[in-house]
C-alpha cells in the first residue's frame, strides 16, 4: 500500500469517529496493550485528547475493545477505530488530559520509586548461565531492559547473568536484586521494540 493509500485509510477511519482534536507528537513513548490477544507492546506515535495512533504487532478489528496501560501506571480503555499496516488508531472511551498524561508516562521516578518500563508476565523455562555453567531456571516477567527469574539458586547482587531465553537472542544482565529464590536482572543491552513485541505474541499464540 502506498503512502497516499495509507493517508486515505487513515482519513476515511478518522472521519467516521468525528472531527479530530489537536494532536501532540509523542514518537517512541512505550507502553503495554491489553485485548483478547493477551498482552504486548505497542509504540504511540500521536496522541489527543480523545484518542491516539499507535504501532503494535498485532492485528485487531474495528471496534474491538482494547486497554493501554503506559508505564507510569493507570489504564485507558478504549476501541479501535481503523488498522493499516501494523498501525492503529484508537478512540478512548473517556476523553483525558494530555499534558498530565504525558507528564505521568514520561517522568523517571514517582515518588521515591524508579519508574520501571512495562513488564509482561511470561512462564517458560531459561537457562541462566553464571561462571560458565547453566542452571535450569524459569522466566516470570520480562520488559524492554530486564526479567525477573525464578531458580535453585543465588548468585550475588552485581554479578553478570548470560540468560538463553527461547526465541530470543541471548541476553547478558547484572543481578539487581535477590529475594525468595527469584532475582532481579538489568540487561546490559535492552530488548528491540521488534524482538519483544514480536516474540510476545508468538508466545501468546503458542498458549
Amino acid at each position: 500500500m502506498s503512502l497516499a493509500e495509507q493517508s486515505r485509510t487513515r482519513e476515511r477511519f478518522a472521519s467516521r469517529a468525528g472531527p479530530r482534536e489537536a494532536r501532540v507528537t509523542t514518537i517512541f513513548l512505550i507502553g503495554k496493550l491489553l485485548s483478547r490477544h493477551g498482552e504486548t507492546l505497542y509504540r504511540i506515535r500521536n496522541l489527543s485528547s480523545g484518542g491516539l495512533m499507535a504501532e503494535a504487532h498485532i492485528r485487531l478489528a474495528e471496534d474491538e475493545a482494547v486497554q493501554i496501560e503506559l508505564k507510569a501506571g493507570g489504564r485507558l480503555s478504549g476501541r479501535v477505530r481503523w488498522t493499516c499496516d501494523g498501525r492503529m488508531g484508537v478512540a478512548f472511551d473517556t476523553a483525558i488530559e494530555v499534558g498530565t498524561l504525558l507528564a505521568r508516562a514520561t517522568a523517571r521516578t514517582t515518588g521515591q520509586q524508579l519508574v520501571r518500563a512495562p513488564r509482561f508476565a511470561v512462564d517458560c523455562p531459561v537457562e541462566p548461565g553464571v561462571d560458565g555453567r547453566g542452571r535450569a531456571g524459569g522466566l516470570v516477567n520480562v520488559s524492554q531492559g530486564g526479567a525477573r527469574l525464578q531458580g535453585g539458586f543465588e548468585p550475588e547482587k552485581g554479578q553478570l547473568v548470560n540468560v538463553a531465553i527461547p526465541g530470543l537472542p541471548e541476553r547478558q544482565g547484572s543481578v539487581r536484586w535477590i529475594r525468595d529464590g527469584a532475582l532481579g536482572l538489568a540487561f546490559a543491552e535492552p530488548l528491540a521494540f521488534e524482538e519483544l513485541g514480536v516474540w510476545l505474541v508468538e508466545r501468546h499464540r503458542e498458549a
